[in-house]
């Protein structure tokens, strides 16, 4: 599935609404094989997915009597699309050649506290203005042991611009990626402070007078 909205990262439940029918013939195909598909964040060109893409298993899946479905899709590994081919000629779904990629760095000796550091701040400038985290969703990313985990759950979960978690995604070394996440969030942390700030004394209700 190629869409504008949907970064799947490993580790990750993405939610889904299966609705179109292409989507729902190969939804159908999948549930009755190996219950894995590719979602790639479709580029800005339009030509397609992103290079990089995550492949995940349908954990969940309940079917609406419209032939629509929701269905929950865990992340397993991310994977380099190839290359498209023709679709299917019956079934109209598109069908790419994927690859898995290969994950460099050395995740034990990744410094967690100044990513730690940044998720909290973050927290509390989007809790000043009424976008509240929840204490205990912090606290269990925080709490993620895995390098590799730790870092895709807090570009999933911190970021909301999907080209930004794109580049989290596309971050195959572990050091790399730690240098990405750190800025986007020092970004984001900046931008968030721009907005209270242009905000001033108004609440949230009323920031449009502003």
């Amino acid at each position: 599935m190629t869409l504008p909205n949907a970064v799947l990262f490993p580790g990750t439940l993405l939610p889904l609404y299966i609705f179109e029918e292409r989507y729902r013939r190969m939804l159908a195909d999948c549930l009755k094989n190996d219950r894995m598909f590719a979602v790639g964040l479709a580029r800005s060109d339009g030509e397609g997915p992103c290079a990089i893409a995550g492949v995940g298993l349908v954990q969940a899946c309940v079917g609406q009597a419209d032939g629509t479905s929701h269905l929950a899709l865990r992340g397993l590994v991310r994977v380099r699309v190839k290359h498209f081919k023709e679709a299917h000629p019956v079934l109209d779904y598109p069908v790419a050649t994927v690859e898995p990629v290969r994950i460099t760095g050395e995740g034990h000796k990744l410094n967690r506290e100044v990513v730690v550091e940044r998720v909290r701040r973050l927290a509390r400038v989007r809790a000043r203005l009424g976008a509240k985290i929840p204490k205990d969703v912090v606290d269990s990313l925080v709490a993620l042991e895995n390098a590799e985990l730790f870092l895709d759950m807090v570009g999933y979960t911190m970021l909301d611009n999907w080209q930004e978690k794109q580049l989290v995604l596309e971050a195959l070394d572990v050091n790399e990626r730690l240098a990405q996440l750190l800025a986007l969030l020092h970004k984001e942390i900046e931008r968030v402070e721009l907005w209270k700030s242009l905000q001033g004394k108004l609440p949230n209700r009323n920031v449009g007078n502003n």
